[in-house]
């Protein structure tokens, strides 16, 4: 063997040290990406949740605010409170045809 092609082995050698370097490395990496989408994930859900929670605070806040009765408002109250119960009535006419 001549010291060209010895050479050539030992520079193959070495890049294919830094090659198995290098992939170890992003491998850490994929992982470490992996855990912070997985953590962006459970931050997502949380943030769903929580958003769900708070829209169906403010209907009812809406509907408490439709039902707060004043002088003027009592036609309109009653009217809102009619249109919710024939919306009950429909689901419930729904559910019974399934």
């Amino acid at each position: 063997m001549t010291d060209e092609e010895k050479k050539l082995i030992t520079d193959l050698q070495t890049r294919v040290r830094q090659l198995i370097l290098k992939h170890g490395d992003l491998q850490k990496e994929c992982q470490s990406l992996r855990d912070k989408l997985c953590e962006r994930d459970l931050d997502i859900q949380a943030l769903e949740e929580l958003n769900r929670e708070m829209q169906a605070q403010y209907a009812d806040l809406k509907i408490a605010k439709t039902l707060e009765l004043s002088d003027g408002d009592t036609r309109y109250a009653h009217r809102r409170i009619s249109k919710l119960v024939r919306e009950v009535d429909e689901c419930i006419a729904l559910l019974k045809s399934i």
